[in-house]
């Protein structure tokens, strides 16, 4: 057994080609605080019940293929609304919303450098 706990996660980091296309997403798309930004990354944040979690947008020259690693789910509150908000944006909807056996409405985006972002919507019971 290891001798260590992970208390939580701390920031996700993403490799971006577009630095300002890529605040222009995360910032007014996706609606997540802004904070320090500089010529080579940019970070974001969001509150979880008072335990903050950070996207780092780190420029790099080539992103990694967007079909492998680790996808990112947010939870959001109007999952209609925010599906249509991101397409009216311009960005791309790869999978529309959809009711899901395990409680939730899901619906999948593209950010601009063509990363899958999973939205999710906990269903009524």
């Amino acid at each position: 057994m290891a001798a260590f706990k992970i208390k939580r996660l701390n920031t996700i980091i993403i490799q971006v080609k577009d630095l300002e296309k890529s605040i222009q997403f995360y910032e007014t798309v996706l609606n997540l605080e802004k904070g320090y930004v500089d010529d080579s990354m940019a970070y974001f944040s969001f509150d979880t019940e008072n335990d903050p979690t950070t996207i780092l947008l780190h420029i790099v020259d080539e992103s990694e293929p967007v079909d492998k690693g680790i996808v990112i789910e947010l939870l959001v509150d109007r999952l209609e609304e925010a599906v249509q908000s991101i397409r009216n944006a311009g960005f791309e909807i790869i999978q529309e919303p959809v009711d899901r056996e395990w409680g939730v409405k899901e619906a999948i985006v593209a950010d601009p450098d063509g990363y899958k972002i999973w939205l999710a919507e906990p269903l009524e019971n």
